[in-house]
Formats: structure tokens, sequence, C-alpha cells
């Protein structure tokens, strides 16, 4: 597949690689890094609004044997920040078993984190990935060293949608405790 397109400095682009083109490569001039990421700093918000009024004792509890806790879901969503920025970084989040759903229904996670603490190290990990993004300043269309096969502009744009995804899963989660949450 061939993108023809102009460049901000009215050059002709082209792109051949349609393996994992994001939307973005497809129908859109190229943009800033700042934009984007921007997509993601949003859905990063909306996950602190997920963790609103939520008590320290309800981050790691299962409403139901086959669904994730919040603290769960916050760890999942802090890998994938990891595997879209870094090859190697510490955190009390990142482990083997946080990667994908049946692993961790298997091996419940349970850290001494409260809802405050738990939020702002996903958050810690998103900037800490967005600050080496911003300086890199990777070619949007290039493939990421961290994602086999996927351009920046893909992975950035995947990474909003997991991050909303994983929000919204934490609402339904906080709703099945009987919590009431902000208006999202």
């Amino acid at each position: 597949m061939n993108v023809l397109y102009l460049g901000k400095a009215g050059c002709e682009c082209r792109k051949t690689d349609d393996r994992y083109l994001g939307k973005a490569d497809l129908y859109n001039p190229p943009m800033t890094h700042e934009e984007a990421i921007h997509p993601l700093d949003s859905a990063i918000w909306e996950l602190g609004e997920a963790f609103k009024w939520l008590g320290d004792g309800d981050v790691w509890v299962r409403p139901h044997p086959l669904l994730l806790s919040i603290g769960e879901l916050a760890a999942h969503v802090a890998y994938g920040e990891f595997k879209t920025f870094f090859r190697e970084f510490e955190s009390p989040l990142l482990g083997d078993g946080v990667r994908y759903y049946p692993v961790m229904l298997e091996t419940p996670l349970a850290l001494d984190l409260g809802a405050e603490a738990v939020y702002a190290e996903v958050k810690r990990i998103h900037e800490a990935g967005k600050a080496q993004f911003l300086v890199e300043s990777p070619d949007l269309a290039g493939n990421s060293p961290y994602r086999e096969g996927w351009t920046w502009s893909y992975a950035l744009e995947y990474a909003a949608f997991h991050v909303a995804y994983h929000a919204g899963q934490m609402y339904s989660v906080r709703h099945l405790m009987g919590h009431e949450t902000e208006d999202n």
C-alpha cells in the first residue's frame, strides 16, 4: 500500500509498510510530537478520574472472580505504557504477571499501594515515557523499537485506546462495588 501526501514543507511523503499504520498515517499530514501524544495524555487524565474518591481498601479487591481489581487494571495499563516507551523501567506495578488477562486472572496481584500511590505510579511511568519520546522525537511514520512492526504513530494511537478502554473497565468495577463515581 502506498500512501501519498504533502508534508509540512510541501515535500512528497510516501509510506509503503501497511502492516500497522495508524489512522494518522493514512489520512493526515504529519503532526508534531506533542500533538501525537496528546490523546494518550488525555486518556491518562481520564484514568485519574476513575481513581477519584477510591478508598485504599478497594484498590486490590476483585468484585467478581472473573474480573480484575482496579489495581490490577492499573498495573496492566502501566505495563502497556512500559511496552510503548521502554525496554527497561523499574516500577512495583511492572511484572511478568500483568501482561494479559488470563495470566492475571490466575495470579491475583495485591501490592501495598493505595489508590493515590497506584495512580501516581502509572502517571510517573507515562510522564517518563512521554519525556523520552519528546526528547528523541522519532519519525512518527518510522517503526517503534519497542513494538515490533508498529509505527510510532500507531503505537501512540493504540496506547491511547488501551488506557481509555481500561479506564472504562475501572469505572465498571467501581460501579459493581457500589461506588458513586464522576459522571464521565
